[in-house]
Parts: structure tokens; C-alpha cells; sequence
């Protein structure tokens, strides 16, 4: 069935046709009809027409590089194969919306079109150019996405541990204070005097801060859980306050923990009276201290990964260039990706220049070229790899390397690295974007310059920006 020709005015790339022009697309088409839901093209499908939508729309849906694609062509519009296309099969399936009529032409007819309607292939290659625009956005957007993806799920796995500990540490605390009413308890019934008592709290406040090895730590606690043993103290009481419940040598492991050694308690000894009641007021003490300390180091922590997100996202500052630090950006970075790194149980080094110039730039725009280059570099390492970030500065320009020990990069795919959608990567694992933004930001927005050299086994990014004038 052929469309009537004065319905092709209803494209809006057609509207201004002369009747001859139309007259020839009609006979040259080939008119459809279809209800809603019906399928007009498979994913999959050899893409040798060009779509004409006449009335109602087509909804695709499919997925492309790991990615779900859903976008829609409306009446008017121009879909399926186009003039100088390079497309050979359709990427989705496209179901009718509504009543819907599309007129089909056959991809041979392609050269008759361009004679019998010469003005159409440029407008038609317009099209086209604002179809690759339009996709090329997409993709950009499901890149950016996909990175804010991968940092969610690494700044959750990095904030876990630390609210974990939080948690933990209140736990105990809430534990030991409930216990307090039956210490007291315990430690009036005791005539405990009010020198012990300060002696006590003064080996609290003698407690060391050094941290020991696995066999010192084992050899301190062995010492003073034998010296605990030596005070003759019950193993078991139906007070606790004449014995705590843990066992001497899981005190033992507090008390060393907490900084102390046996000779801070050998004067223990010589008031085997009182020591029951002293060992556990030092237990409440320390293991008490041990939490806060916990909780402190696991808030120190949340609180220095809120800093490094916030100069990460440079949430705190405009849009505009900014003299920056790169070293504060590549570490924050560092933080962000730090549970990727980690999965390899990759080594890390850092060889930062001291006294370092600044540059002038949009920090968030480049803290996306280090994401990009270090998690590149993450996906390449072995397990057990090493991530080299180096940072010097000749006076003229800040260089930035990020090298890595994976397999490297072939001489072939290193001239195209750079390339749009070019990638190395398995299907689903990335779009080819990320250096191609790499380079847009360095190159053409900061006046920089970047690089790349690689040999099996070592692979450098090297990027260079201007240090800031004046």
C-alpha cells in the first residue's frame, strides 16, 4: 500500500517538498499500519529502511554496552536506515504507541532518492549528524552516571566500616555503663580505699600509646595473664564485681590493648584483698577507653571521607577555573576509589614534589581525569599490582603520571586510544568515553597536553597542565 502524498507532509523534513518530489517518495514507499504494541522492527533486524512516521510513535527499548537504551521517534519524524549511515542492523526493538502508520523506504531506492529529490540527502544527513549528537550525549550521560555508580557503591563500602565501628563501640559502651550500678555495688562492698582507688587511675594514666608486633603483643598478654593468675582470684562468681565474667586471658588482651604491661600491676599483689574489685574497676576503665577510642578513630574517619568527597565533587566552590592543588584532587580521588584498589590488594605509592605550583583550573572537572586515568589503571592491575602517582613540576607545567603494572597497551590501540567510543574493555564494561573526556578537559579546556606510554607490564599516563600565571 502506497501513502498518499500530501500525508508525507506531515514530516517535518519533507514539509516543503514540491508534489513532484512527494509524488515520487509516495509511489517509492511502502505504507504500514499498526496498533498499539504492535512490533515495527526487531532488535537484531537487518536495518534497510528508512522510517517515515506518519501518525502516532514508536517506543525502543534495548540495551548497548551493558545499558538499558529507551528513546521514542514521534509523528514527524525520520528513523531506521538513513542515506550514508554506516548502521546494518537495529540496535532495539520498537513497538507501535497508539495507532500508528510509518511509510517505508527500501535503502536500494537510496540512490534514485538522491536524484529524484536532491535537497533531501542533505537534509536527511542533518538528521543523521543530530542523531550522533543526540546518542553521543546519551552515552556521555550514562558514562558520567556510570562513574557516579561505581564511587556510590566505593564511598559505601568505605563508609561501612567505619559506621560499623560506631555501632560496635556504642554497643559496648551501652553494655559496661549498664554494668556500672553493680560495679559500685560491688566496689563499696568491698571497703575498697580511696588510695587504691587513685593508684588505680594513675595506671590508667600511665597506660602506653606504642603500637606492638603480633609476638610482642602474644608475650605481653601471656605475662600478664600469668600475673593475673598468680593474685588467686576466683574464675567464676555470682558477683561481678568480684570477678569479672572474662576470662584472665581475655583481660589480658584488654588490658595490653589499652597500653598496659604486667609491671603496672604487680602492686596487684600485695592486696589480694582488694583485687577483685580493683581488676575489675580497671576493666570498666580500660575497655571503656578502648570503645571511645574506637567510636573517635571510626568518626576521625567518616569525617575525613566527607572532606575528600566534598573536595572530590568541589561542592563547595562555583564552576569557574580556581587555582588548585593537584595533589589534593588525586588524593581525594585516591579515597574514592580506594575499595577498587583494595579488591586487587594493590600497593599504592605516592611520589608527590614537595613545594608544587599551582594550576588554574575547574578542580571537579579535573578530578574526573584522575577518576578516569586511576580507575583504568585499576581495572588493568594484577592482583597484588602496584598504582604509581607521580607529581613534579619543571616551573612551566605540572606533570601528573598514573602508572600501572597491568599488561599494557599494544602500539596499535594506542593511536586510537583517544578515539570516541573507541574501548579495550569487554562488552558492558565501558563506552569508550572516559579518555575521550580525559583528553577534551586537558587538551581543549585547561591547555594541557596528555600522553600515554606502555610496555608489557608498565603503563604511564602522563598529563600536563600550565602552572598558574603569575
Amino acid at each position: 500500500m502506497k501513502p498518499p502524498a500530501d500525508d508525507l507532509r506531515r514530516v517535518e523534513a519533507l514539509a516543503d517538498l514540491s508534489w513532484a518530489e512527494l509524488a515520487w517518495l509516495a509511489e517509492h514507499s511502502e505504507l504500514h499500519g499498526y496498533s498499539d504494541g504492535d512490533t515495527v522492527v526487531h532488535a537484531g533486524a537487518p536495518a534497510d529502511h528508512l522510517f517515515l512516521v506518519l501518525d502516532g510513535q514508536i517506543e525502543y527499548s534495548g540495551e548497548q554496552a551493558g545499558q538499558s537504551l529507551r528513546y521514542v521517534t514521534r509523528q514527524g519524524e525520520v528513523a531506521g536506515m538513513l542515506p550514508q549511515s554506516r548502521m546494518t542492523h537495529f540496535a532495539s526493538t520498537g513497538k507501535a504507541v497508539g495507532p500508528t502508520r510509518v511509510a517505508f523506504v527500501h535503502r536500494s531506492l537510496f540512490p534514485e532518492l538522491a536524484v529524484a529529490v536532491p535537497s533531501l540527502e542533505t537534509r536527511l544527513l542533518a538528521v543523521m549528524t543530530r542523531r550522533i549528537r543526540d546518542a553521543a550525549h546519551a552515552e556521555e550521560q550514562r558514562e558520567r552516571m556510570s562513574a557516579l555508580g561505581k564511587l556510590s557503591a566505593g564511598l559505601a563500602h568505605e563508609l561501612n566500616n567505619p559506621a560499623t565501628a560506631v555501632r560496635r563501640g556504642a554497643d559496648e559502651l551501652a553494655s559496661r555503663i549498664s554494668a556500672l550500678p553493680e560495679l559500685f555495688a560491688g566496689l563499696l562492698a568491698s571497703g575498697l580505699r580511696p588510695e587504691l582507688l587513685a593508684r588505680a587511675e594513675a595506671v590508667v594514666a600511665a597506660r602506653r600509646t606504642e603500637t606492638l608486633g603480633t609476638l610482642m603483643q602474644a608475650d605481653a598478654e601471656d605475662e600478664l595473664s600469668d600475673l593475673l593468675g598468680t593474685l588467686d582470684l576466683p574464675r567464676s562468681s555470682e558477683r561481678q564485681s568480684e570477678w569479672p565474667s572474662e576470662r584472665s586471658s581475655e583481660l589480658a588482651a584488654t588490658f595490653v590493648e589499652a597500653g598496659l604491661r604486667s609491671g603496672h600491676l604487680t602492686w596487684l599483689q600485695t592486696e589480694p584483698q582488694h583485687a577483685p574489685a580493683l581488676v575489675a574497676y580497671l576493666n570498666f576503665r580500660l575497655g571503656s577507653l578502648l570503645a571511645l577510642q574506637d567510636v573517635a578513630g571510626a568518626a576521625s574517619r567518616i569525617g575525613d571521607l566527607v572532606t575528600s568527597i566534598k573536595r572530590y565533587s568541589h561542592m563547595d566552590r562555583g564552576g569557574d577555573r580556581q587555582p588548585a592543588d593537584v595533589r589534593v584532587g588525586l588524593d581525594s580521588t585516591l579515597t574514592m576509589l580506594g575499595h577498587k584498589l583494595r579488591g586487587k590488594q594493590a600497593r599504592v605509592r605516592r611520589k608527590y614534589q614537595q613545594a608544587l605550583p599551582e594550576v588554574l583550573a575547574n578542580e571537579g572537572e579535573l578530578n574526573q581525569v584522575w577518576t578516569n586515568l586511576i580507575d583504568n589503571a585499576a581495572d588493568a592491575l594484577p592482583l597484588e599490582g602496584e598504582l604509581t602517582i607521580e607529581v613534579d613540576s619543571d616551573g612551566q607545567q605540572v606533570r601528573v603520571c598514573v602508572s600501572d603494572t597491568g599488561p599494557g597497551i599494544s602500539p596499535e590501540l594506542q593511536k586510537r586510544i583517544f578515539e570516541p567510543f573507541f574501548t579495550t574493555k569487554e562488552v558492558g564494561q565501558g563506552s569508550g568515553l572516559g579518555l575521550d573526556l580525559v583528553q577534551r578537559v586537558v587538551v581543549r579546556q585547561h591547555g594541557g597536553d596528555v600522553r600515554v606510554r606502555s610496555v608489557p607490564g608498565h603503563t604511564t599516563f602522563e598529563v600536563r597542565l600550565p602552572v598558574r600565571p603569575g
